[in-house]
């Protein structure tokens, strides 16, 4: 396994336009956050995708001279763009081939893509070749889930498509920086804690919208709240050991300093399978912090060096989960 970070991680950074991509790019550099590097491209270029052919040589001589290595190019279809309609099958095909065709381009052996996308959708664009299509799975998906399914059976077809694993699939409790948004935005504490009671209890993502729709608050609260929960699995890592063959790329996904995450048991369930590709760390928390507050490559940089501290031991050797 090698180790990476997503530009996601600095997204308050991006909007408060403090970095320019080649600045945002040196700072990961030069806080030796690689050697791979992900960026998501409607973030990382006005143009994208279409990019320039200068624009294509500077990226790839850029990180060539900062010893940096493309690792995962985040890709996105809006299924649901049209008020009228579904996008259908031709135009997704149409808006997500321009976007493979430029990973390919600017060095990127992966493009990593959301869930939801169509299995024609997935097999049609996968035909182009040159990259790997990586479905990502995050928060309250389960390996049994219609969506990973899908890409499973794609893969047996075609099997340059594959899965990109988030570790929020696995976190043993919620963040406590999500917990004090969204009881700052109106939430009671005791209608939280019942939904969290509910949480660890296993329920699923539907279960806990029928719960939201018994609470009394804000509409932010209860927005922040659903886009939370979404986002926060409580599943075991060992459920995911089956399907390590089939995976391709990974978020080390964090969210605060004391983290939830179960990072240590998720590395060794991909190490005993055999995963050897990226490991990109992920601040998941910068939907809660703010820029002048929380310096995200002071967070990211230690949760650089615990992920690389864990690539080299084993689970059972460490005394507790960090």
């Amino acid at each position: 396994m090698r180790l990476a970070t997503t530009a996601f991680s600095f997204t308050n950074e991006w909007l408060s336009r403090r970095y320019t991509l080649e600045q945002l790019l040196r700072r990961i550099a030069a806080e030796d956050l690689g050697p791979g590097v992900e960026l998501i491209g409607f973030q990382a270029w006005r143009s994208y995708p279409a990019l320039t052919s200068d624009e294509v040589l500077a990226f790839r001589s850029l990180v060539d001279d900062l010893g940096l290595e493309p690792a995962a190019l985040g890709a996105y279809v809006d299924l649901a763009c049209r008020v009228d309609r579904p996008m259908s099958t031709d135009e997704a095909i149409e808006f997500l081939t321009p976007q493979i065709t430029l990973a390919r381009a600017l060095g990127f052996p992966l493009v990593r893509l959301h869930p939801g996308i169509p299995a024609e959708v997935l097999e049609r664009v996968a035909e182009h070749g040159g990259v790997t299509l990586a479905v990502e799975v995050q928060g309250g998906q389960t390996p049994d889930d219609p969506s990973v399914e899908t890409v499973l059976e794609v893969r047996e077809r075609t099997p340059n498509v594959a899965l990109a694993l988030d570790f929020s699939v696995a976190m043993h409790a919620v963040p406590a920086a999500f917990v004090r948004a969204v009881t700052q935005l109106g939430v009671e504490q005791h209608d939280l804690e019942a939904l969290l009671a509910r949480w660890e209890q296993g329920a699923s993502t539907r279960e806990l919208f029928a719960a939201f729709a018994q609470i009394d608050a804000p509409t932010t609260a209860l927005d922040e709240a659903r886009a939370g929960f979404v986002r926060f699995g409580h599943q075991e890592p060992e459920a995911w050991r089956p399907l390590v063959p089939a995976i391709a790329y990974a978020h080390a996904k964090f969210w605060e300093e004391d983290d939830p995450t179960r990072t240590v048991e998720l590395l060794d369930v991909l190490r005993e399978g055999g995963y050897d590709g990226f490991v990109a760390c992920e601040w998941g928390g910068n939907a809660w912090a703010d820029t002048d507050d929380v310096d995200a490559f002071d967070v990211v940089r230690r949760h650089h060096e615990l992920c690389h501290d864990l690539m080299s031991t084993s689970a059972a050797e460490l005394p507790a989960q960090r």
